[in-house]
């Protein structure tokens, strides 16, 4: 599979993946409106919670999987990226048999934060042996911020939604991701606005 085919593939899937859940997002907001007004609602939100949380379930761990894929190839050859991302999935699978689901979700989002989070050192110091389909620094730095985030909150809502942490981490990926995308959507401004400050 040429590197070209690989990129565009792994886009796709992730757009696809991040629709199907902003559709069951909004499903969630209807199902909610609808449960509200009546009068056992505050019995009915336990069952909600999980109910909402099922549904999102399988599209975050396809949203992992192609994080996976996407996240190691900044520092990992096509070859390796590919093996290494089946043992990562494999050892997921093996936790979330023993354990449950949390569990390995938690254990693949721990390595995605902590390659993704090398990644973005790596790019702030400008290394060479980072890859990016795009040229430019900032335009790379808010990538590298952007995945940052979205990892970040994932890991948020998977592990630590009981943590007195829970929205202080939300926040922190919700800046990671803003800040991301200003970056990666503005780069020739924000290069000016540095320079002229300078």
């Amino acid at each position: 599979m040429k590197s070209k085919n690989y990129d565009y593939y792994l886009i796709i899937l992730t757009s696809l993946i991040l629709l199907a859940i902003g559709l069951v997002c909004i499903y969630g907001i209807i199902y909610y409106n609808f449960l509200a007004v009546k009068p056992e609602w505050s019995s009915l939100y336990a069952e909600y919670i999980e109910i909402m949380n099922s549904y999102l379930y399988p599209f975050l761990v396809l949203l992992l999987i192609s994080l996976g894929l996407c996240i190691p190839k900044r520092l990992l050859g096509q070859d390796i990226l590919i093996k290494s991302s089946a043992l990562i999935l494999g050892a997921t699978l093996v936790l979330t048999v023993i354990f449950n689901l949390e569990a390995g979700l938690g254990f693949i989002l721990a390595v995605m934060i902590g390659i993704q989070s090398m990644v973005l050192i790596m790019t702030f110091r400008k290394s060479r042996a980072v890859r990016f389909e795009k040229h430019g620094y900032v335009v790379r730095l808010g990538s590298s911020l952007l995945h940052l985030g979205l990892v970040v909150l994932i890991f948020n809502f998977v592990t630590l939604r009981e943590s007195p942490s829970h929205i202080l981490i939300f926040w922190t990926g919700t800046l990671l991701i803003t800040a991301g995308t200003i970056f990666a959507l503005y780069p020739d401004r924000i290069t000016r606005l540095w320079y002229t400050e300078q």
